[in-house]
Parts: structure tokens; C-alpha cells; sequence
């Protein structure tokens, strides 16, 4: 018979710390031996996704066609009604393409659907033959420059000049509407005189001596002289362009009454059959601009 309490509970605390640090031990055994294993399996993984694995080659880059001559005029349509403004390669206005380039500035101020009897063609820049490229240089701008002023706007387009009242939505909507030919000649006036990064307005004489003006510059990296392009706007108002403050030298004006109307001769085809017959196909006249 054990008479030493104290005896007898220090033997059960020793029996029970033992037990424990076992406990402890084996745990941490097993735990690490799980790590190992995931480690193992995931190195074995990454080695066998690498080299089972082939890489993917690169797609090449199919250059973009264009037929001959695109770019080399450029069309601005504007609503007589709301004074919307949109860009074209084309002379008939694409309905679709036309809105995508209309914003929304507010509830019933976007059209639906394009109705081509609103629209009227404002101007037309006509660029040098084989010139088309820089045509497509000059409406990307152009297009870049839209979208600036259709997200970024001045105080002007917030409160009223007269009351200096804030503007409701509706209100604001319909004077950036209205805002869009005076912005567009302007910036036809910007871009036309090299302004824009990546302007292809900008060339070496050595690239077109015939179409270079006196307009040039010098590169300070490189030391190379460019010129800017001689180009041709065409106008249904000539009153349109005094929206734009200045107009480069490089740019010249014209009127489209000025433009003269070419006669088609008609075509002849002779019947097979009787070779007397005569089908005669008239053409309508090209307007030579």
C-alpha cells in the first residue's frame, strides 16, 4: 500500500508527459511525411508538364488587305437636325458603322437606327494618290480625338455662361451633340497639320518630293527633315471651315461646285445573232473631284 500521495501523483504526471511528447511525435512524423510526399508529387508534376508539354507556336500575323485607294479620301457626314458628326472611308454613309461612332450622352439623345435622309455630307479629305495609308493614320486620329471630347469635358459643358446654373443631363446631353461638327472641322484642321502622336502627315521629302510643302521640321534624335503633306478639303459649306481657328499651308480649300462633271461615253455591244443590232447602255456622269 502506497501511503505517499504526493509520490503517487508525480508518477501519473511523468506516465502522462511521456505519453504526450509520443503524441507529439508521431504527429510531426506523420506531417512531415505528408509534406514530402506532396513536395515529391508536385516537383514529379512540374517535370513531367514540362517536358510532355509542347509549347504552342505563335500565330502569324496576317497583314491587313486593303483595295487600291482606300484611305485616300475621307467623308464627314453631319445630321442637319442635331448636329451629330461621324467619319467614313465611303461616300454612301454604312448605317451601322455610323453608330458605333455616335456616344451616349443621355437618355433619347442617341438614334436607334440611322436615318439617311437626316444625314448630309459636310466635307471630304482627299489625300494624294497612293497616299491611302496615311488617310487611314489621319481617321484614326481623328476617331481618337472624337472620343476624347465625348469623355472629357470643360466647364463650359457643365454650367450655363449666362445663368451659371448647373446643366441638367438632358441639357448637357444635347449641347455635346450640338458640339460635335465644331469640334470635328476643328480637329480636321489639328490633325491635317501634324498634330497627334503616330501622325503619318509628317514624311521625308525623299518618300514624295511632288506632294511635300514648305511646312517642315527636324528631328532632334535623328537629324531627318519632314514635310507635311499636301491635302484637299472639299467643302459643301465653305463657311464650315472657319470653325477651325488656323488652317496649316499644307491644306487647300475647295468648294464642291467647283467640282466638274465627266461624261460617260455610252457602251456599245453588238448582238451575235444580227450584227446590225445595237444595244446601246448609257452611264450616268462621275463627278470628278
Amino acid at each position: 500500500m502506497n501511503l505517499n500521495p504526493l509520490r503517487s501523483i508525480t508518477e501519473q504526471l511523468g506516465r502522462l508527459s511521456v505519453s504526450i511528447s509520443r503524441a507529439a511525435s508521431a504527429r510531426q512524423a506523420s506531417t512531415s511525411a505528408v509534406t514530402a510526399k506532396a513536395k515529391a508529387k508536385a516537383k514529379a508534376k512540374a517535370t513531367a508538364t514540362t517536358t510532355t508539354t509542347p509549347t504552342k507556336p505563335r500565330k502569324e500575323v496576317i497583314p491587313t488587305k486593303f483595295e487600291p485607294g482606300h484611305g485616300e479620301k475621307i467623308w464627314i457626314f453631319t445630321n442637319f437636325i442635331n448636329g451629330l458628326t461621324v467619319y467614313s472611308h465611303n461616300p454612301v454613309l454604312k448605317a451601322n458603322r455610323a453608330l458605333r461612332q455616335i456616344p451616349f450622352n443621355g437618355k433619347k439623345l442617341k438614334p436607334s437606327k440611322i436615318r439617311k435622309d437626316y444625314w448630309r455630307p459636310m466635307a471630304m479629305i482627299q489625300f494624294p494618290e497612293g497616299q491611302g495609308h496615311i488617310g487611314r493614320s489621319v481617321y484614326h486620329i481623328m476617331r481618337e480625338f472624337r472620343m476624347r471630347h465625348d469623355l472629357g469635358w470643360e466647364d463650359s459643358m457643365i454650367h450655363d455662361k449666362e445663368s451659371g446654373r448647373t446643366l441638367t443631363r438632358h441639357e448637357r446631353g444635347q449641347k455635346l451633340n450640338g458640339m460635335q461638327k465644331p469640334n470635328a472641322v476643328a480637329d480636321i484642321a489639328a490633325v491635317l497639320s501634324g498634330v497627334g502622336m503616330g501622325n503619318k502627315m509628317w514624311q521625308s521629302p525623299k518618300e514624295g518630293p511632288e506632294t511635300a510643302t514648305e511646312v517642315s521640321m527636324t528631328d532632334e534624335k535623328t537629324g531627318e527633315v519632314a514635310s507635311l503633306l499636301k491635302t484637299q478639303v472639299w467643302w459643301v459649306n465653305p463657311l464650315d471651315k472657319n470653325y477651325a481657328h488656323s488652317w496649316s499651308k499644307n491644306v487647300s480649300h475647295y468648294a464642291f461646285d467647283e467640282g466638274s462633271f465627266q461624261p460617260v461615253e455610252p457602251v456599245i455591244e453588238h448582238d451575235a445573232t444580227s450584227p446590225a443590232a445595237e444595244i446601246v447602255q448609257e452611264k450616268p456622269a462621275q463627278v470628278v473631284v
